[in-house]
């Protein structure tokens, strides 16, 4: 059976909803990370606190793998690594799948 754009298969559905819903994953489980990270701030300002929790709600994916890469120092640099790393390796690795099943 032939896959095309008007008749996907099972391929196609399957990693373009891997594609869609990643990005809300990642979300999901780095905000809480970088927004405990943040409480637990000693040496920040109130004023630096409150600016990089509406960029860890309104940019959603970037910025708490931002604040986790770069501010954070409540966890280990290895875990930090590892997490938004294989976050982001994840996702390249969908990204590229679901431009390959369209072909």
């Amino acid at each position: 059976m032939e896959t095309n754009f008007a008749n996907p298969g099972f391929w196609t559905y399957f990693i373009g909803s891997y594609a869609y819903y990643l990005p809300f994953v990642l979300t999901m489980v780095w905000a809480p990370l970088a927004l405990f990270g943040l409480s637990k701030q000693k040496d920040m300002t109130t004023i630096k606190q409150m600016i990089w929790s509406l960029v860890i709600l309104v940019v959603p994916v970037i910025g708490p793998a931002l604040y986790l890469l770069f501010i954070d120092t409540e966890y280990e640099k290895k875990f930090k690594q590892i997490a938004v790393g294989g976050g982001l390796a994840v996702f390249a690795i969908v990204w590229a799948l679901s431009l390959v099943s369209h072909i």
